[in-house]
């Protein structure tokens, strides 16, 4: 799982001192029908990005074949409720010794699920 490590830094830790960035950059718009991001010329969509990635361990075998159909639903739910969580929710105050600690397991609980 070391190949999905570089992707890990860009995660949102809700420390920063804009967290309003997060929030607009993952808002939900006007439409409210369940669509999924699209290849588009523009830069690709962070959840394509997490496709591709879990599609290119499972082509090296670092995620079974068996596991891979729909695993990008959980990875980005984990990531995405603790963000939300650590910028908006009870875990907004959480020294930084805490929030690491939430980062890290959380991360390693989805890669030991892959």
């Amino acid at each position: 799982m070391r190949t999905a490590s570089p992707g890990t830094a860009a995660l949102p830790d809700g420390r920063a001192p804009e967290p309003g960035w997060f929030q607009t950059a993952f808002a939900a718009t006007a439409s409210h029908a369940p669509v999924l991001p699209q290849e588009s010329d523009a830069a690709p969509h962070p959840f394509l990005l997490l496709v591709r990635c879990l599609d290119d361990l499972t082509a090296t075998g670092a995620v079974p074949a068996e596991r891979r159909h729909g695993s990008e639903y959980a990875a980005w739910s984990a990531v995405h409720g603790l963000s939300h969580l650590l910028i908006d929710g009870p875990l907004r105050d959480l020294p930084e010794e805490e929030v690491q600690l939430a980062l890290n397991t959380t991360l390693s609980v989805v890669s030991r699920g892959l």
